[in-house]
């Protein structure tokens, strides 16, 4: 383990002082987000715990992005993957007029029909789900995406006060550059993961399943990338 100085001290307190801040920023959309899953727990008891309003799907598309993720390792040997994803856009219309567009499961686009009714399921005046007859699909509140972008944040944090105490050497802004991305990468899927199972309680059966092994795989790469950076201690 390196020395303590005066820049390894200073990138503890760097860390230190983003983690705090983030888990403080954390504290009310957790708190909001325990409210919501009390909402979501009376409604698989008993049902009518969201308010509903009439609207209708007023589009629908697919359109794909791609990812391209390039790895040096510490021998200098350079390795690219490219992935492509598709997604599922659905757009809905309000009773006010106002409209808004969202991915969804390829299940519920197939069952989304343009033009055809649809019921928005409101918490607080946002919508937080959408029923059309033969499906359904529900999303993230607003405090659950902000739990998880602090969280994420707070992720962030933990990172830069692990490197300081545990390594602290200083090998250029590129090395630095990527082992921050293959760290942020390492815990996107884990983070959204928790703000998920806090909104909706965790996923049970094979959809468990599922999701495991894709964490595990994608966080198993960022892990790769990220050991691989470092020179042997």
């Amino acid at each position: 383990m390196p020395r303590p100085t005066l820049g390894r001290s200073v990138v503890v307190l760097l860390g230190l002082g983003v983690l705090v801040a983030a888990l403080l920023g954390a504290a009310g959309p957790y708190r909001q987000t325990r409210e919501f899953r009390e909402a979501v727990a009376c409604e698989r008891a008993a049902g009518d715990c969201f308010e509903g309003e009439a609207g209708s799907i007023a589009g629908r598309r697919t359109y794909t992005t791609t990812s391209t993720t390039t790895h040096t390792d510490a021998n200098g040997h350079t390795y690219t993957s490219t992935t492509t994803t598709t997604h599922h856009e659905v757009t809905w219309q309000r009773a006010d007029g106002s409209r808004q567009a969202r991915d969804v499961s390829s299940a519920f686009y197939s069952e989304a029909g343009e033009g055809e009714p649809a019921t928005l399921l409101l918490w607080r005046g946002e919508v937080v789900g959408v029923e059309v007859a033969g499906g359904e699909e529900w999303f993230l509140p607003e405090s659950g995406a902000m739990l998880a972008a602090w969280s994420y944040l707070a992720f962030l944090g933990l990172g830069v006060m692990l490197w300081g105490l545990v390594f602290g050497w200083w090998d250029g802004f590129f090395m630095l550059s990527f082992r921050v991305f293959a760290w942020m990468f390492l815990g996107v899927l884990p983070v959204g993961m928790a703000a998920d199972a806090l909104a909706y309680g965790p996923a049970t059966g094979a959809e468990l399943v599922v999701e495991v092994l894709v964490a595990l795989l994608f966080s198993g790469i960022a892990g790769w990338m990220l050991i691989g950076s470092l020179d042997p201690w």
